[in-house]
């Protein structure tokens, strides 16, 4: 039986090969939404060429999907895969939330571009900060980002603080009608924050697998 791999902080488990089972499902069916979409809005054609790029890899995905001994044979390239399916996922839900905020006339106003550029810039902050964990003596520690329950003044301070950069953010929105931009800017900015830990756990993944060959997830 092979040791539990390691994952970093904010996941409770680490990245499974059966990803590739279901999330470029998802992924495909909200990529080609948003690409019928933009036929109709998107006049310079960025965006098309975006989603087709999301279409494409989530097709190659469900192609693999199919052939378990290929999966197998492959795992850290699946691995990868799967890392590439979640960054789709989160363009899809990152581009969900612009449109939110600048609706369907403003894919390219100077508000898209800050948005975009602001975003661009979490995410990379966030790999940086969730790929410092899988250091070699960085892995193994226990995170106090990882712990729920504690109750200490610490996490209570970071919870009242939560609360109020959301309530400040929401506050005015509902007084002067805005709250689905509000919307848009939180929860793009928390899915950019969260969901790269899933992407960078996928890449170590797939560096442990080729490093440790007989690693078998299932044990």
């Amino acid at each position: 039986m092979n040791d539990e791999r390691y994952h970093g902080p904010l996941i409770t488990n680490e990245v499974s090969i059966g990803y590739i089972k279901l999330f470029p499902w998802i992924a495909l069916f909200i990529s080609s939404l948003l690409f019928w979409g933009m036929t109709f809005i998107d006049k310079l054609g960025i965006y098309k060429i975006l989603f087709i790029f999301c279409i494409s890899s989530c097709g190659v995905a469900i192609l693999i999907s199919f052939f378990d001994k290929l999966i197998l044979k492959f795992k850290s390239l699946i691995y990868l895969l799967i890392s590439l399916i979640i960054l789709v996922l989160l363009i899809d839900v990152d581009f969900i939330c612009l449109l939110m905020l600048v609706g369907n006339e403003g894919i390219y106003s100077e508000v898209s571009i800050i948005y975009n550029f602001v975003i661009l810039s979490i995410f990379v902050l966030s790999c940086s900060l969730y790929s410092w964990y899988y250091f070699p003596k960085n892995r193994g520690k226990v995170w106090t980002f990882n712990q729920v329950g504690s109750g200490d003044k610490k996490k209570e301070w970071r919870t009242t603080a939560a609360l109020a950069f959301i309530g400040a953010i929401l506050g005015p929105t509902l007084l002067t009608g805005y709250i689905e931009k509000a919307f848009g800017i939180l929860f793009g900015v928390l899915i950019t924050v969260t969901l790269p830990a899933v992407i960078v756990d996928a890449v170590y993944a797939a560096i442990y697998v080729r490093k440790n060959p007989d690693y078998d997830e299932l044990n």
